[in-house]
């Protein structure tokens, strides 16, 4: 035993201490940590229920991908994973593929891997577009991954070349020799990927909000959510003539 004196202040940190201490050996006894049943288990016992815990473990077990634009790498990649209620099948494939192309436009591979379904659709210099969706207990978990590596390397080569070619002929119109706007041009290729930058955030944000459009129109597919499309059959379109006569039919029946 130690003849130490402790203040209040550090008898309350010392309690608090203790406190979590026993708390992690309630929870853990002597391991590190809890599978995932005695994870359910232990929410149990404080009311959380089975299915509430198990949709946050699916959102915990998603990879997070950076989801903010690099202006230094230029990204040109968007990738996201969502877990959505309703199960994706034979049925309903054709529905969410229809979802697809109305928001991404253009059309795609359609694959059949085992249980899940793909949708990819590839532009050489352009890049390209997967889409994967796998049925998992009742629920859909979608895979996203768009990319458009060739247009970025091309759209920063025509910038900065065609920007450098700018301040030559710019300054060459107004009579300086070219040598100095060869001096100069290396200011235009910079204003030149300036430029490109800008298009390639708008590209970015665009092809982001395209992925979320996604996901969750076709989360409201698979749940039964989506409202059915009311068609109006031109074939029923009445003229001005004929609802007039409707009217006088109607006002001499009266």
């Amino acid at each position: 035993m130690s003849d130490n004196i402790y203040s209040k202040s550090e008898i309350s940190k010392i309690l608090k201490t203790a406190s979590e201490i026993q708390t992690r050996k309630d929870l853990y006894g002597n391991k590190d940590g809890l599978d995932e049943h005695e994870l359910i288990e232990l929410a149990k016992e404080v009311g959380i229920d089975r299915e509430s815990l198990l949709e946050a473990l699916d959102k915990h077990n998603q990879p997070e991908f950076n989801t903010s634009y690099s202006w230094l790498k230029a990204t040109s990649r968007v990738q996201q994973v969502e877990m959505v209620q309703g199960e994706i099948n034979e049925e309903n494939w054709e529905e969410v593929v229809q979802e697809i192309r109305r928001i991404n436009g253009g059309i795609g591979k359609l694959i059949k891997n085992g249980s899940s379904f793909e949708w990819e659709q590839r532009m050489q210099e352009i890049g390209y577009k997967h889409l994967s969706f796998s049925p998992q207990n009742g629920k859909t978990k979608i895979q996203a991954v768009f990319s458009w590596s060739p247009l970025r390397l091309l759209t920063l080569f025509l910038s900065f070349f065609f920007g450098g070619l700018a301040v030559i002929v710019f300054l060459k119109g107004l009579g300086y020799p070219k040598e100095l706007g060869v001096l100069f041009s290396p200011f235009g290729a910079v204003a030149g990927i300036s430029v490109a930058s800008l298009y390639l955030r708008s590209k970015f944000e665009t092809e982001k909000k395209k992925i979320g459009a996604i996901i969750r129109s076709v989360g409201k597919v698979l749940s039964g959510k989506q409202q059915p499309s009311i068609e109006i059959d031109s074939g029923l379109e009445y003229s001005e003539e004929t609802v007039n006569r409707s009217i006088n039919k109607e006002s001499e029946s009266i």
